[in-house]
């Protein structure tokens, strides 16, 4: 059965939580640093709530021209929605793409939407090669051939990563990697994956086998506006964590490799 057959339904019963709040202590650290005032992010963000846009503007474009990441968000949606300002598409690339790369990972959602519109040929041909990939990590799995093979900063936790991207984008399509948990002793067979995959925080999950281990299959939403396809299994090294992420406007046209990935990957040292 397609992988994402399986969480359709429960993709169409979600809502997603507001995003006005998010990460404002972490914002608000950073700006005293930067020497600048948290007054104005503050009164900015105020300004928003009551929609007075045109004065939170103001003190927006004061924290965004220095670098305050989320400021840069907040301006990008405004120019990308027309609200206290006119409609401009470019600018609000250019302000979301500045708090993407500043870490504001939650900018993506935006930069994916207005990228599907203004390409409705994103459904390019999908090159079905794939090439095994034998990991030190003690795992096995198919990597597309033609995706983008990166280094891991940690090659002791994880593995296997490669990303597809769309015109040298930034925003990727899709990504993956293999993480590796450590369990000492061979204990693994202690560990619940119940609980692994409660505590992730994810929107459901199902008991999974996909031929060659068993474990469990979870499913959420990134905040970079992507569809995430976590598979977790245990073998006598660990627990392993596969992640396959999927631009949330192009998951269709990636179910085959999402599945290829998923069902290819197989745990050597199996419990």
């Amino acid at each position: 059965m397609a992988i994402n057959e399986i969480f359709r339904e429960m993709f169409n019963e979600q809502k997603r939580a507001k995003e006005l709040k998010f990460q404002q202590e972490i914002i608000r650290k950073t700006l005293k640093n930067q020497g600048h005032s948290t007054n104005d992010f503050d009164r900015g963000l105020e300004l928003l709530e009551d929609e007075d846009y045109e004065n939170a503007i103001i003190y927006l474009t004061r924290c965004a021209n220095n670098d305050n990441s989320q400021a840069q968000y907040e301006l990008g949606r405004l120019f990308k929605e027309g609200l206290g300002i006119d409609k401009d598409i470019a600018k609000a690339k250019e302000y979301l793409m500045k708090a993407y790369k500043n870490g504001f990972k939650r900018a993506g959602l935006p930069l994916r939407e207005l990228r599907y519109k203004e390409n409705k040929n994103l459904n390019k041909e999908i090159n079905m090669e794939f090439e095994n990939k034998i990991s030190d990590l003690g795992f096995t799995i198919d990597i597309p051939k033609d995706w983008i093979k990166l280094d891991p900063k940690n090659k002791n936790c994880f593995d296997a990563v490669a990303i597809d991207s769309f015109d040298g984008d930034v925003i990727f399509n899709i990504k993956m990697q293999v993480f590796l948990i450590e369990i000492p002793e061979n204990m693994s067979y202690c560990v619940d994956l119940e609980r692994v995959a409660n505590n992730m925080g994810c929107i459901e999950s199902v008991n999974f086998n996909n031929g060659n281990c068993e474990g469990k299959l979870i499913c959420g939403e990134g905040i970079d506006g992507t569809c995430d396809y976590i598979f977790v299994s245990k073998g006598k090294r660990g627990v392993y964590d596969l992640r396959v992420m999927v631009d949330k406007y192009l998951e269709p046209i990636y179910e085959d490799v999402i599945d290829h990935i998923i069902y290819s990957f197989d745990i050597i040292d199996k419990i």
